[in-house]
């Protein structure tokens, strides 16, 4: 029996819509040019924003999203009464007039979450749709090599593609001291190595003997914080 569970954040909603999307057969990632979960399948973009509880400011920022996505769902604990809750259906019918989808998240007493779509959102129309923005939140969403960012994480914990790729690059010098541009990409960095060295955008590289590369001790610093989100990269170095 599903129960909602007291005191959810952003991130406990995360795996189990992570788990729902990758069963439709979506590639999904966590917190993509802010928004909290995109979803990609073929040439299908969908759009989850995650919130504790059905706000106003939920609504602005998923229509916000309707501007990008194919669809464009929120996802929410489901309400306290559950399915019979006096908001209940108050909160599926406006998002249905909203062309907005719905998905209520319960967990079970085991800690198990389990996804309802209590409503699918409307196609997008072609006029609402931003093609820029669009193709910026498809470019960071392939661009990343894995999903370590989980929908709804504080701001400094997100790693973008940017971001990724310059740590890469910190995990190979830490693991191998000074490397040539060449030689960092031989094992394994990104075909951007020379411009991610040259902007040193983070102040992560310092100059080494001559044509070589070191880690900073701000670089390293910042790999150990993320060890957690990239222990793939740092492990394959």
């Amino acid at each position: 029996m599903a129960v909602r569970a007291p005191a959810l954040q952003e991130t406990d909603l995360y795996p189990p819509v992570k788990a729902f999307l990758e069963g439709l057969g979506y590639e999904v990632k966590g917190e993509v040019k802010d928004c909290d979960v995109t979803a990609v399948r073929g040439e299908e973009l969908i759009v989850v924003e995650l919130k504790t509880g059905f706000t106003i400011e939920l609504l602005f920022q998923a229509s916000r999203r309707q501007l990008v996505a194919d669809g464009v769902y929120v996802a929410i604990p489901l309400p306290k009464g559950g399915y019979r809750a006096p908001r209940h259906d108050d909160i599926v019918r406006l998002c249905r007039r909203l062309e907005i989808g719905l998905l209520f998240v319960a967990f079970t007493e085991a800690g198990v979450g389990q996804v309802d779509a209590a409503v699918h959102p409307a196609p997008a129309r072609a006029v609402r749709t931003n093609v820029k923005k669009r193709l910026a939140v498809l470019t960071e969403h392939t661009g990343r090599t894995g999903s370590r960012n989980a929908g709804g994480v504080v701001r400094r914990r997100i790693l973008t593609v940017y971001k990724e790729r310059s740590l890469a690059i910190v995990a190979i010098l830490d693991a191998h001291g000074e490397r040539t541009t060449t030689q960092i990409r031989a094992l394994g960095g990104p075909d951007n190595t020379s411009a991610i060295l040259a902007r040193n955008y983070y102040s992560w590289f310092a100059k080494g003997s001559p044509r070589h590369h070191a880690a900073t001790a701000a670089g390293v610093t910042a790999l150990g914080e993320h060890a957690d989100l990239f222990a793939e990269v740092v492990g394959g170095t």
